[in-house]
């Protein structure tokens, strides 16, 4: 047995969970699936003030389409809680806001890796959602890197 067989728990979090966290969710698989990282982590994502039942926008899963990335418009939201603020290696916001609110060391805001938040497209055309996700996709390098000094943390205390 690989006793060095250790995941990393990263999470996405907004608001709703029904457009951004799960974007940047799907992305980001998508991302480790192409750099041949994804057996490394568990990605999820979560929404502070998640509707019980709701499902992926429209155009988030239209944008998703365009962009060839892999989702399930069916999905249901999911609230974050306290137990994903304890299990989860590395949380990352939306907003300052969205970090803050999440009450963990472990949380740190798209503002802090590229200077800027992910303004909320909820309700705007696809062409948003696509501009949104560029933006997202804009610190996949920058959130591997932080991911790898913690996944590399987290095997020298297994």
């Amino acid at each position: 047995m690989d006793e060095k067989k250790v995941k990393l728990n990263v999470i996405f979090v907004c608001t709703g969970n029904t457009c951004r966290s799960p974007m940047a969710e799907f992305m980001f698989k998508e991302f480790l699936r192409e750099k041949k990282r994804i057996g490394d982590f568990n990605v999820t994502s979560a929404g502070l003030e998640a509707g019980k039942g709701d499902v992926l926008t429209p155009q988030a899963a239209e944008a998703m389409n365009v962009l060839g990335v892999k989702c399930n418009p069916e999905r249901k939201a999911k609230v974050f809680t306290v137990q994903m603020s304890l299990e989860n290696d590395v949380i990352i916001g939306m907003t300052d806001e969205h970090a803050y609110r999440c009450h963990s060391d472990n949380a740190v805001s798209f503002t802090e890796l590229i200077g800027t938040p992910i303004a909320d497209p909820y309700g705007r055309s696809v062409n948003v959602y696509l501009d949104t996700a560029a933006q997202m996709r804009s610190a996949f390098d920058k959130i591997l890197e932080l991911c790898d000094g913690k996944l590399a943390e987290k095997r020298v205390k297994n």
